[in-house]
């Protein structure tokens, strides 16, 4: 069984939380996405984790914003440098993508030097043999195979522009003549096209040192023909390139074999620089969200102190609504929370699973204060129903909670979301009950929210109730947002009785006050219960 299962990630907001977890390198992404939970037994990793992104939280802004420059301008070299080990000659684009990213080393070895608490092992090595092959005349940007590579490419390469220059010069000369006798110009690639009828076109009949290329009805197109020496010269311009292309070659084969020599260095740059990476992003993500340091303790225990949950309160600043701290204190066994519709339970209870997932995912909690200990699992027992599989919701949640229920002997986190409620009531009071009595237990943690009646009476469990509605002060109906700010959404020590608050919200929300007080008048309770 995984930490915890995709569905209940969703459910709880961690997906939500790891959508924001955003680094700026494709070094940094793949980190992310290996990225994994760390159980009991990895309490060592996690507080240096902690540690490391609390202390880049304080590091000087403007250094961070270079770093992140740095680290956003990178280009993933692991393609060309598998290609330079599997034994293909890499291209020049592939060579400029290297050099920018060893000067981006350098420049970061200074940088990350400075950040506070950041281990020099975090450090991404240079290959220095590697840069220096790159770089024979000094850093500079793009990549050109230069004549620092090799003299003789500088040689070849001026003997070439040399013979051009000749050639270029003696076929200049040929067409002024051609063009002072007929008055017309050659285009751009060397071709003159003149009238049949033109005077001109009789003079240039038989000349030795033109070619004609095409005609037509009314035009006829000529070129000119090398004469020996031009031929010479072309030849040897064409002996040049294959010596240039040869030169060529070699060098960037001697280059691909140096980057493939430096293949460790390499990628444990890489690796480094994508571990910064997403610790950097892991600080982002605090900065934005407010945190803490957790702290681990003996024992099954999770103590929440003013957490904000992230997702929902985005949620509520989109609709111009606060987010209102939730703190709780949770031990082994079983804690029961009761509230009406709206009193923010099944938030609470997300918020407590969303609280221990961040801080084993190796992130800061975003809470005035976080104390657990570590856990094997979280499960979450709300579930949809399985259409493709013929289940309905009961039944997908049982079918969950039976794998997960024998666990109870490890160190997990149990969130039953309104377990049973798929059922008719009867029997899911009873059930939820029976559930409670199993889990009390074990050594796993279980937070359970319910409407059921009838756990006041359960030994041994903890008892918590949403404070729920204040005092109505009027006797208008009140839209959901109005609503809202009328909840008290703390959690209070209880006798694990329901409060019966629905009748209070229905008609806050309009509901016909013949119905309400109808209502009201089942449960035995009166008028001024209903207003209060």
């Amino acid at each position: 069984m995984a930490f915890i299962e995709e569905f209940a990630a969703e459910k709880i907001g961690l997906d939500w939380i790891l959508a924001e977890l955003r680094p700026l390198s494709p070094y940094g992404k793949r980190e992310k996405s290996r990225l994994k939970a760390r159980g009991p037994g990895g309490e060592n990793w996690l507080r240096a984790e902690w540690s490391l992104v609390a202390g880049l939280l304080t590091a000087e802004q403007n250094l961070l914003t270079q770093v992140e420059h740095d680290l956003a301008g990178l280009r993933d070299i692991r393609g060309a440098v598998d290609r330079a080990c599997r034994g293909y000659v890499l291209e020049d684009v592939e060579f400029y993508q290297l050099k920018r990213f060893l000067a981006t080393v350098f420049r970061l070895q200074e940088k990350l030097a400075l950040l506070p608490g950041l281990s020099p092992r975090l450090f991404p090595p240079v290959a220095d043999a590697l840069f220096s092959a790159l770089t024979p005349g000094g850093v500079g940007d793009g990549f050109y195979l230069s004549p620092d590579f090799s003299p003789l490419l500088g040689e070849l390469r001026e003997k070439k522009r040399r013979d051009k220059a000749r050639l270029a010069r003696w076929r200049k000369e040929r067409q002024d003549q051609v063009s002072a006798l007929t008055g017309k110009s050659f285009n751009s690639l060397g071709r003159l096209r003149l009238a049949k009828l033109d005077p001109a076109a009789q003079a240039l009949a038989g000349r030795p040192d033109l070619v004609l290329l095409a005609e037509d009805w009314t035009e006829l197109e000529y070129g000119l023909r090398d004469d020996q020496e031009a031929q010479a010269l072309a030849r040897a311009i064409e002996a040049l390139e294959e010596e240039q292309a040869a030169e060529e070659g070699r060098i960037r084969t001697l280059l691909s074999k140096t980057t493939a020599a430096n293949r460790r260095l390499l990628l444990a740059a890489c690796r480094r620089l994508g571990r910064v990476d997403l610790l950097l992003a892991k600080g982002r993500l605090a900065q934005k969200t407010g945190w803490c340091v957790p702290r681990l303790v003996p024992g099954p225990k999770l103590a929440l102190a003013e957490f904000v949950n992230p997702p929902v309160a985005s949620g509520l600043a989109a609709k111009g609504l606060i987010f209102q701290p939730l703190s709780l204190h949770l031990s082994s066994g079983v804690t029961v929370i009761t509230g009406a519709n709206m009193g923010g339970k099944s938030v609470a209870l997300r918020s407590a699973g969303l609280a221990v997932a961040m801080a084993q995912y190796g992130l800061l909690v975003p809470a005035k204060s976080c104390c657990f200990s570590l856990c094997h699992f979280i499960f979450y027992s709300q579930r949809a129903e399985d259409s493709q599989g013929g289940l309905s919701a009961f039944a997908t949640e049982i079918s969950g909670l039976a794998q997960a229920l024998p666990r109870r002997e490890e160190r997990g986190l149990y969130l039953l979301d309104e377990p049973a409620r798929g059922t008719n009531p009867w029997e899911g009071a009873a059930l939820v009950k029976a559930l409670a009595r199993w889990l009390k237990v074990g050594e796993s943690i279980t937070l359970l929210v319910t409407h059921y009646p009838g756990l006041s009476d359960l030994a041994g469990a903890n008892h918590l109730r949403v404070a729920g509605l204040g005092p109505d002060r009027g006797g208008t109906p009140l839209d959901l947002h109005s609503l809202y700010k009328l909840m008290d959404y703390s959690l209070l020590p209880g006798k694990g009785e329901v409060p019966r608050d629905a009748i209070r919200i229905a008609r806050h929300l309009g509901l016909p006050q013949e119905i309400t007080a109808g209502a009201a008048k089942e449960l035995g309770i009166g008028p001024q219960e209903v207003l209060d």
